[in-house]
């Protein structure tokens, strides 16, 4: 669902969960991390003057949902869904020291023309699913 800055500042006060995951403001580099599950900053704390919300990942793992946000033009584009816990998942390694990054793959039943319009399953959204140590871990 695309918003418009007035509704994402709305919809992100109403996210009031502890998360882990990022967030990515227009004018610096990437300083909000959370690690473990924390509650978010405010709205003002992180707009000054101009800058905006270029990319967010959040993950509450009380819940499971996986909240991905990334800014389009003028609009913000937002992802919310709740992950099952047994979708398949890659980690991908980041900046951080012994941090690693989940990702969940959301494979949806679709019909196909191409298979005499069976359902066949189709790779729909790559969302995060919070953090993990790298020390020891080999996946």
């Amino acid at each position: 669902m695309l918003k418009t800055k007035d509704e994402l500042e709305k919809y992100y006060n109403t996210l009031e969960d502890e998360f882990e995951g990022y967030i990515q403001i227009s004018d610096e580099r990437i300083k909000h991390i959370f690690k473990t599950h924390t509650k978010l900053p405010k709205w003002e704390e992180l707009h000054s003057g101009g800058n905006y919300i270029l990319e967010m990942a959040l993950y509450n793992p009380k819940n499971k949902q996986s909240i991905l946000i990334r800014q389009q033009n003028d609009h913000w584009f937002i992802i919310e869904k709740e992950l099952k816990g047994d979708e398949p998942t890659d980690s991908f390694f980041t900046l951080e020291d012994n941090l690693k990054m989940k990702i969940a793959q959301i494979w949806e039943e679709e019909k196909d023309e191409f298979c005499n319009n069976w359902n066949v399953l189709e790779p729909k959204y790559l969302l995060f699913a919070g953090f993990k140590s790298k020390k020891g871990d080999k996946s």
